[in-house]
């Protein structure tokens, strides 16, 4: 299966990249909410430190639990309680987390299971087969984190990371669906490039912010093709932090920038070196996918 999705994702690349400067896409409205019927019991959100809600702190350290999964609980939470619904929300998001601990175990911070992610997403799923429940997930930032280095993309590195992220999301969506109960509903999600904050630094910060596009390009398309070969919708999150976007230019700090990399820095905590977004950014995110919900 990996190298065919490999291929199916340089196409989709090449295809994006030739378009990069007509992508404008900002993040789609939350939809209108369901039927009282229709509303989740369950959310569960699995995936790395995005899922965690993890953000550094202007003083030093950090915080967990503050991120787009808190903000799609409370929304979801408020309409099952406008409803007079039970809700109930279980986050499993590990920061560090690859596709490779989440399907072995091994993530690196404290994570409130014994084995993997997935053992433990895949327990949950059985416990409630027969409840409406909503699954989140996103993985795959860090099986390519470190392959673009030096101002040029890896690109050996690069293409096992992807090749790491093709194989690994479809064995956890092939084991989360074989465990989902005919009332569960699984939204994938891509990524935005906190890499394009480097445009700010010079001409070389400029080519380097250039050359991680279509690292991304690559990864979201592969994302986006697993995702669909397992029937699962994918949030556009680099569409709706105008990933493509290098015009217009918007002013930013007394300059005129890229709209893609005044997205990141507004959204994100690149201005203190954190790739993590912000609460407006995990806003964006958590918009993202309440649209697909």
């Amino acid at each position: 299966m990996r190298v065919p999705l490999l291929r199916s994702a340089r196409l989709l690349t090449v295809s994006a990249l030739a378009a990069a400067t007509a992508l404008l896409g900002l993040a789609a409205p939350a939809s209108a909410a369901p039927a009282a019927k229709d509303l989740p019991r369950h959310y569960l959100a699995l995936g790395d430190s995005l899922a965690a809600g993890y953000q550094s702190l202007p003083g030093g350290g950090h915080v967990t639990g503050r991120g787009y999964a808190q903000d799609i609980a409370r929304t979801l939470g408020a309409r099952a309680a406008a409803a007079g619904r039970a809700f109930d929300f279980t986050d499993l998001g590990c920061p560090g987390e690859t596709t490779g601990s989440m399907i072995n175990g091994g993530c690196p911070y404290p994570h409130p299971y014994q084995s993997s992610q997935l053992t433990a997403a895949v327990a949950y799923l059985r416990a409630h087969h027969g409840d409406r429940t909503v699954v989140t997930l996103d993985i795959g930032a860090n099986d390519v984190d470190g392959c673009l280095t030096g101002g040029t993309v890896d690109l050996p590195c690069a293409l096992t990371g992807v090749g790491k992220v093709a194989k690994g999301l479809d064995t956890v969506l092939t084991q989360l669906k074989a465990a989902a109960g005919p009332h569960t509903r699984i939204i994938g999600m891509n990524l935005y490039d906190p890499f394009l904050a480097v445009w700010l630094t010079g001409p070389q910060g400029r080519t380097q912010a250039g050359l991680s596009v279509p690292l991304a390009d690559l990864l979201n398309a592969t994302i986006g093709l697993t995702d669909a070969g397992h029937g699962v919708p994918t949030a556009d999150v680099g569409a709706a932090f105008s990933t493509n976007a290098f015009l217009p230019l918007v002013p930013f700090g007394g300059q005129q920038i890229p709209l893609n990399v005044a997205r990141i820095m507004q959204w994100t905590n690149m201005a203190r070196g954190d790739i993590h977004a912000n609460d407006t950014g995990y806003q964006v995110i958590a918009d993202t996918f309440l649209a697909k919900i």
